[in-house]
């Protein structure tokens, strides 16, 4: 057989159309943590984060009526979107922003990638989904190389503020359950709909956290805050949501997940290159961990994803 026949071949599992897609995803939720770094000289943190996911949401239902999609109607679609809102939006951009306030890009998004381990859990026992040994022991795998990259923070006194990883943890637990609801209902409503309408709904708590926050930060908006904030909602929310639902009708929730596992390799790049973070050959043994997992999820299965 022709090897360039063979590597661009749609059943090869490293380069089909959905792997490729998955791994722009994670490209694209990567620049999160150092945008949110950005901004923090402009605004509050609570009112960038209600901002990202207003602008986010509104993008999606103006393309959604330019489009002409259906719009949702059923009360079961509506619950669903809520909770998607809450988890993702409310509880994740929550945590997300707290913690890129607090600890550097580059560790957060590394410590966001214990969400694999906690969907596939999930989804085990909400969505059957049985995971084969060899994803498991990737799976394993990959949140021990996590483990292995935060246990210093916790060790070092002044490192970086537990508190940060806290909120870096509840995080990736909202997302984890989002993933789940997310899958579930993959198929039943508009993409474009779900994910505006959640958005918006989520930003509500996002809105009066800024409104309650006690100080209120003064708020200097100007262009190189618009920059970052349109970057967030766009590039960093709309598109990478938009892709994730369309990628969960094409493939186990755990096998997605896996891919997640990447993100730490393109936020700790940004951290390298913008913030002049350094890790310690402990926490490169760790990287190298989460890397492998990719693999072995990948080949756990004959039935590939497609």
């Amino acid at each position: 057989m022709d090897w360039s026949i063979a590597i661009i071949n749609k059943t090869n599992p490293f380069l089909n159309s959905t792997t490729l897609i998955a791994v722009l995803v994670m490209a694209l939720w990567s620049i999160c943590y150092p945008l949110i770094r950005l901004s923090l000289p402009y605004a509050p943190i609570m009112l960038t984060a209600f901002l990202r996911s207003v602008i986010a949401g509104i993008t999606l239902l103006c393309i959604a009526r330019l489009l002409n999609r259906p719009v949702p109607k059923g009360i079961k679609e509506y619950g669903y979107i809520i909770a998607i809102g809450i988890t993702a939006t409310s509880i994740g951009f929550w945590g997300m922003f707290y913690a890129g306030s607090l600890i550097t890009p580059g560790l957060a998004t590394v410590i966001t990638n214990t969400q694999p381990l906690i969907a596939g859990i999930l989804g085990w026992f909400f969505l059957k989904e049985r995971i084969g040994k060899l994803a498991l022991f990737g799976t394993i795998l990959g949140f021990t190389g996590v483990i292995i990259i935060s246990v210093e923070s916790f060790l070092t006194v002044g490192s970086q503020p537990v508190s940060g990883i806290l909120f870096v943890l509840i995080a990736a637990l909202g997302i984890a359950i989002s993933n789940v609801l997310l899958k579930k209902m993959a198929n039943s409503i508009n993409i474009l709909y779900a994910m505006g309408f959640q958005l918006l709904l989520g930003s509500i708590p996002l809105g009066l956290i800024t409104v309650f926050q006690v100080p209120l930060l003064p708020f200097s908006f100007n262009w190189d805050y618009t920059w970052i904030l349109l970057a967030l909602a766009l590039p960093g929310t709309a598109l990478p949501f938009i892709l994730w639902f369309w990628l969960m009708d094409k493939a186990p929730l755990y096998k997605l997940n896996i891919y997640s596992f990447l993100t730490p390799v393109f936020g700790l790049y940004f951290g390298l290159v913008y913030f002049s973070e350094s890790l310690s050959l402990v926490q490169w043994l760790g990287i190298l961990m989460i890397i492998g997992t990719i693999p072995l999820v990948i080949l756990s299965s004959r039935n590939r994803i497609v």
